[in-house]
């Protein structure tokens, strides 16, 4: 249950056998009755997997059947592919408590992972990649986890196959627990790079978009005090020679 709280506020998961105690019923109706006085100005903050899922599901091709799906914990994503009738494996360094029939999930760390040669005909990673080697979950430390981390996936790919990845876009540093690259930072990164586009928010609140390398490289990121959304994305394909 501990691995599901996690999806509670998301709108397709439907949690069954959750607490319906007396005291959970009156928990409930306090904060309700909180939210009901207090937030009469809910704003909403749109994150990048409003344009990640679309522009990927745009990319796969149609001799695709096996698929990697590398970060897919706090993600649907393996179990709406699995749902369409690929054959997927995700892997994550923490536990995914979701199962179907077309999904194996591996619980491993990449950096110590072997990854086979040549399994998959696609590998995916959403908003993941930046993260390796930063221990931002509890994860090993690896100032060059990023580029172990594309090398291994990269091995696993088949030849011809596709390498889909979304990565922080803006002025290149380190922030909140991320790596955020520019347009020469991804191509120091990937190889092979056949489509790349990049998107951004104007501020918290606004709409996503796609813009230029130039708006991308002088985007400084905002210090939000708590965790949240990106606010420019890289999105990325390449194809293994």
């Amino acid at each position: 249950m501990d691995n599901l709280l996690m999806y509670e506020v998301n709108k397709n998961i439907l949690l069954e056998n959750v607490d319906d105690t007396l005291p959970a019923k009156i928990l409930n109706r306090i904060t309700h009755n909180y939210r009901s006085n207090f937030a009469n100005n809910p704003k909403n903050v749109i994150s990048e997997r409003i344009i990640e899922y679309p522009i990927l599901f745009q990319h796969l091709r149609k001799d695709v059947t096996r698929i990697l799906d590398f970060g897919c914990v706090e993600d649907l994503l393996p179990i709406h592919l699995a749902s369409l009738g690929y054959k997927v494996t995700g892997m994550d360094f923490r536990p995914y408590p979701f199962k179907h029939k077309n999904f194996n999930f591996i619980q491993q760390d990449i950096l110590s992972w072997e990854p086979p040669k040549e399994e998959f005909d696609t590998v995916i990673s959403i908003s993941t990649i930046e993260h390796v080697g930063l221990s931002t979950y509890g994860d090993p430390e690896s100032n060059d986890g990023d580029k172990v981390a594309v090398k291994k996936l990269m091995h696993s790919l088949r030849k011809g196959g596709d390498f889909i990845i979304t990565l922080p876009a803006g002025k290149r540093c380190i922030k909140r627990g991320m790596r955020i690259y520019d347009r020469q930072a991804i191509e120091e990164l990937v190889p092979n790079i056949k489509t790349l586009k990049m998107f951004y928010k104007p501020h918290r609140y606004g709409d996503w978009q796609e813009t230029t390398d130039d708006v991308i490289s002088s985007l400084v990121w905002d210090n939000y005090n708590t965790t949240s959304p990106a606010q420019g994305v890289g999105f990325i394909v390449s194809e293994k020679s």
